[in-house]
């Protein structure tokens, strides 16, 4: 069975910038979130690395741990989410991808 990561990338997200998401743990309510940027620092040849930052409400704070996220272009992922900021409009929310590219033939 296809890991569903594997069929994402940065132009995958780049596409669904300002869009929501369903965050959720377990049978929880689902949370909206919004993708607000996506960034490519640089990296080392041969490897994949980019940051998603999310926007969510300001409560509840979500705990660093693994959250299923779900779009309705891009389905249902499990993703490791922490948070890195917060303002008067809501908490910032960062995902991290960091992969060896695979070459596809």
């Amino acid at each position: 069975m296809a890991d569903p990561l594997d069929s994402v990338n940065s132009e995958t997200f780049k596409q669904q910038l300002h869009t929501s998401f369903q965050v959720r743990s377990g049978d929880s309510e689902p949370i909206s979130m919004q993708l607000i940027d996506v960034r490519e620092p640089p990296t080392a040849p041969g490897s994949e690395l980019f940051c998603l930052h999310f926007r969510g409400p300001s409560s509840p704070r979500l705990p660093q741990k693994i959250w299923r996220f779900q779009h309705e272009k891009i389905g249902a992922l499990d993703l490791f989410m922490t948070a890195v900021g917060a303002d008067e409009t809501g908490i910032v929310y960062e995902v991290v991808f960091h992969r060896l590219r695979i070459k596809r033939t």
